[in-house]
């Protein structure tokens, strides 16, 4: 990385570039059955990894005086990725096993920018912003069917073309000394030309806007304290392919629905943020966020797709303590209930479909559990130091057991990790800083699904490939249920020398 600058953020501009490289062998994630037989870091498939890289150029740029402030961000980025893995082992492919091949080589342009205008309405001060972002993207994407990282059968490859242009407005005003009102509103437009060269049926153009209002009420300070009120709704995007696809591409006689571009969001949140003691930084919310459709991983396919409507409820504390200047204390805790909303028919289908085979049907009865949603998240971190000498840090993280099902029938343990950072600033802009991850040796999971596979040990496996075997198709196209994970990293060390003149 090499940035250069001139000014500060509110007048002046900067130029930073990026190169990234790295190219790897991974044990990728693992089946709970499989560790007595290839061990916590083993690897059913020794060629599964890859390779990627990353170049960005980005430049920022900003004036200000004292009634406005005009900021512009540019970056264009250009990325290749080739990832070999298999998740499900021999489900699909008894012979060569279900290793695939994931290519992504894009071009991104985009452009941000905004101005914000200091001015007064009656007696009232005000500050409103006007901000519009465009980015574009040409992605050449493909996903292939491989054995030891050699070609075996396309599934789909596409040349997408995908575009978005946002714009916003936003005014705060200051009510009274003791309350301001901030209300704003954003529209998103995001179009896409898909060309998919292995079915031309699933090529296409989709295009959609979606635009919300937002706002925001805060009361105080009244003894170094405040309270506030949001809402307003937002949007989160799907595959762009998606959007356009007719059949599925591993089997062209079975119909595939499309999924909406942009899916809307609502959320809402009140708290309260504090300094009446000194050196402390504290806040509290309550919040909560409904999707119209949550986006939800497939382990077959390695792939996400569109469900349900979801509702999150939670809760967020943070606090920063810096009683002195070399010393800095956090503590952040967080838990939500995430749950979907509605029945699941398409679920209950397929659980009865299963019926008579638990070690297939286990973990795929209908239920509201969002896989992969933690209801607890924490983290507290101490660091020492001044702006140039030594310094040190250490941090821990924690997430609570997560659903791995949508009925709570796999659960993941809990995930803790403690890191550290101890360096040298010296006083000629130079730093000198050693990392130190999992630092216990921690063997939590780094990341855990539940799903179906098969390995060839499995009693299972064996009858679904018997010639004339009376397991129905349904059990063995979903294999056996278990928790698949892939632990945390080892004790890892990084070493970061940065100079600043």
């Amino acid at each position: 990385m090499i940035r250069y600058s001139q000014g500060n953020a509110l007048n002046g501009f900067s130029l930073t570039g990026m190169a990234y490289g790295n190219q790897w062998n991974s044990t990728d994630q693992i089946p709970e059955r499989a560790v007595s037989q290839i061990g916590l870091f083993g690897s059913l498939d020794p060629t599964d990894g890859g390779n990627a890289s990353r170049f960005s150029l980005s430049g920022r740029w900003a004036r200000s005086d004292d009634t406005s402030l005009s900021q512009i961000d540019v970056f264009a980025i250009r990325t290749t990725l080739n990832l070999f893995s298999n998740f499900t082992y021999f489900l699909s492919n008894p012979v060569f096993g279900d290793q695939f091949h994931q290519h992504d080589d894009r071009e991104v342009l985009g452009v941000y920018g905004s101005h914000t205008i200091r001015s007064s309405f009656g007696d009232m001060p005000t500050e409103t912003t006007f901000g519009v972002q465009t980015r574009f993207d040409n992605i050449n994407v493909s996903v292939n069917n491989s054995f030891q990282r050699q070609f075996l059968s396309h599934v789909r490859e596409d040349k997408v073309k995908e575009g978005s242009v946002g714009f916003y407005a936003q005014s705060t005003l200051r009510v009274t000394g003791w309350a301001r009102a901030t209300f704003g509103w954003r529209g998103d437009v995001y179009a896409t030309n898909v060309n998919s060269l292995t079915n031309s049926r699933n090529s296409g153009n989709a295009a959609a806007f979606l635009g919300g209002p937002k706002g925001s009420l805060v009361f105080g300070p009244f003894a170094n304290t405040e309270f506030y009120a949001d809402i307003g709704q937002g949007f989160h995007s799907n595959d762009a392919r998606g959007t356009t696809i007719t059949q599925d591409p591993a089997d062209p006689t079975q119909f595939v629905p499309r999924s909406p571009f942009l899916v809307p969001t609502q959320g809402a949140e009140i708290g309260v943020r504090t300094r009446a003691i000194e050196g402390l930084s504290s806040s509290a919310a309550l919040f909560v966020l409904d999707s119209a459709s949550e986006l939800l991983f497939l382990g077959d396919a390695g792939t996400t797709e569109a469900s349900r409507p979801s509702r999150r409820i939670g809760i967020e504390l943070t606090n920063d303590y810096r009683p002195v200047s070399w010393l800095d204390l956090e503590a952040d805790f967080a838990y939500t209930r995430a749950r979907f909303l509605g029945f699941d028919f398409d679920q209950a289908a397929a659980f009865a479909a299963l019926a008579g085979f638990p070690e297939a049907q286990i973990g795929n009865a209908p239920g509201n559990y969002i896989p992969g949603a933690p209801a607890i998240i924490a983290k507290i971190g101490l660091t020492l130091g001044e702006r140039t000498g030594w310094f040190g840090a250490i941090n821990y993280r924690f997430f609570g057991p997560r659903p791995l099902t949508e009925d709570n029938a796999f659960v993941s343990p809990a995930t803790g990790v403690l890191n550290a950072r101890v360096g040298y600033n010296s006083d000629n802009g130079w730093r000198l800083q050693l990392d130190a991850f999992n630092v216990t040796n921690s063997r939590s999971d780094q990341i855990t699904y539940a799903y179906g596979s098969f390995l060839k040990t499995d009693l299972l496996f064996k009858a679904c490939t018997t010639p004339g075997s009376p397991v129905p198709a349904a059990v063995c196209a979903n294999g056996v249920m278990d928790r698949v994970f892939r632990p945390l990293e080892p004790v890892a060390l990084r070493v970061t020398l940065l100079g600043q003149f």
